[in-house]
């Protein structure tokens, strides 16, 4: 039993008009009415893949992980309660809001809010992108990955995730400060039970919003290209311009979205095969604040 994939987000905000103008005017992601006010962004074949609720603080509210089948499900709640964790069992109100048959939620050791879930409802009208957007790399895959503060609980969050929930490693990245005395960042990445190179990466430094970003994939780089255009058109920041990942071989950017949400945007990610594949350790010491190399130097 292994976590299949990165399902849905869920976030808090005082922006919500940001969010929807950000979703379907920069993302190009399908604005999807929701029965209390809230966001819903879809970008494929599932009812939303990001949900942003009202509220007065800016942040991370949970991460939805789908399960393969209700055995699955069942199987893994029973293994975190046998280890003690504080399970919540999600009311009918909750799944309605999430388009989840039933879910449950807990807490990882770094205080990241996780759900489960084995089957979404009410997918509606197939997805149209209103910004032309020809289609995401989702599927199998889920809806792309996450990364998370684990910031003094680095190493017991990533156990927890390999033991408990049956992640497997996938990169361990180092990044080098360019200031004395300041210890280097890391970033460990895992993979779940599909063929992405990483859903989940653990920070070692905290973040304000809950999360450090998110990433959604497009099909090509022209995709990507056209992304980059409406940020521009938009008016909105760059944390990291076009480059190349050093382990996952994706080429993206990373744009300031709304409430100081860094999203990346990208295309090419590495899927592979987990049989042939040994973790790999990383390093960027001459690129301060992201993961990426130039693109003459390759994956």
């Amino acid at each position: 039993m292994k976590v299949s994939r990165l399902g849905y987000l869920s976030f808090t905000s005082a922006d919500l008009p940001g969010w929807r103008r950000f979703g379907t005017g920069v993302i190009g992601a399908m604005d999807v009415p929701g029965t209390e006010g809230d966001v819903r962004l879809k970008i494929d074949e599932h009812p939303f893949r990001i949900r942003v609720e009202a509220d007065d603080a800016d942040r991370l509210s949970g991460i939805g992980w789908e399960l393969a089948s209700r055995a699955d499900h069942d199987a893994l709640y029973e293994r975190l309660n046998g280890l003690g964790l504080k399970l919540r069992d999600g009311d009918a109100a909750g799944a309605a809001k999430r388009c989840v048959a039933d879910y449950f939620a807990t807490e990882d050791p770094a205080g990241n809010t996780i759900e489960f879930y084995c089957e979404r409802t009410g997918c509606g009208d197939p997805f149209r992108s209103p910004a032309g957007v020809r289609g995401f790399v989702t599927g199998e895959m889920g809806l792309g990955h996450v990364v998370v503060p684990a910031a003094g609980a680095l190493e017991e969050t990533h156990g927890f995730y390999r033991s408990a929930l049956g992640f497997g490693a996938s990169d361990d990245l180092t990044i080098a400060l360019p200031i004395d005395g300041v210890p280097p960042m890391r970033v460990l990445f895992m993979h779940a039970d599909n063929p992405r190179h990483h859903s989940l990466a653990l920070f070692s430094q905290p973040s304000p919003t809950g999360i450090v970003h998110l990433m959604l994939e497009l099909e090509d780089i022209d995709e990507v290209g056209r992304c980059l255009d409406r940020v521009g058109a938009h008016g909105l920041g760059l944390m990291a311009t076009l480059g190349r990942h050093c382990n996952d071989n994706m080429l993206s950017f990373y744009v300031n979205g709304p409430a100081g949400v860094a999203v990346e945007i990208g295309c090419e990610g590495l899927q592979l095969d987990w049989t042939r594949f040994e973790p790999t350790v990383s390093s960027v010491a001459d690129h301060w604040g992201h993961a990426y190399r130039q693109l003459a130097d390759g994956p």
